[in-house]
């Protein structure tokens, strides 16, 4: 999944293209109207889209997910120039499995998350409507949320953290709460 922030109110037909926030961004390369930030080994961070119209960008929305065609465009594009383009989930729907509270923190909970049928990831959270049996998105490493939080994997007070569960504010919605799914959606990609 590859996402866009659309600039257009402040600059005119731009956009940033959010590939993958885990790639450490060493180097810029500029080929027509895509500038790519990389790494040392040309793995893409994020692309900045000189002209929407071009990549089929609608300015219509803010934030989102790129379509089929706009994803196509952009991969010959970095392909021509070397580049290495991942198009790996971002945010997905999980299963909460369970709910502990977290051993150093009276405010903080720690969910074993169900993301496929093989793979259980742990998520430290603060939400108190995130209870075992329910389905919701959740933001995977290399993930960037609307408002530009990188998501990467961690550690909160000594607890590891391989992701976030996703509002809809988070991703732009005007909306509040976190984003529930159900059991047949248990591991797809939640597109905006």
């Amino acid at each position: 999944m590859i996402l866009f922030n659309n600039l257009d109110k402040f600059f005119k037909n731009t956009s940033v293209i959010f590939v993958d926030s885990r790639v450490k961004k060493d180097n810029k390369i500029t080929v027509d109207d895509l500038v790519f930030f990389v790494d040392k080994d040309n793995n893409i961070s994020s692309i900045n889209v000189l002209d929407n119209n071009k990549y089929l960008i609608s300015n219509d929305s803010k934030f989102g997910t790129l379509n089929f065609e706009s994803i196509n465009k952009i991969e010959i594009a970095a392909s021509k120039a070397g580049l290495k383009i991942s198009n790996e989930p971002k945010f997905i729907y999980g299963l909460i499995k369970t709910r502990s509270a977290h051993p150093k923190s009276e405010r903080l909970f720690v969910l074993e998350v169900l993301i496929n049928d093989e793979k259980t990831i742990q998520i430290v959270t603060n939400t108190l409507d995130s209870h075992e049996g329910k389905v919701v998105v959740l933001a995977l490493p290399g993930a960037t949320t609307f408002a530009g939080t990188d998501i990467l994997s961690g550690e909160m007070l000594g607890v590891k953290s391989e992701g976030m569960l996703t509002g809809y504010r988070t991703l732009g919605i005007d909306k509040d709460g976190l984003i529930f799914g159900t059991e047949n959606e248990i591991g797809k990609d939640f597109v905006l």
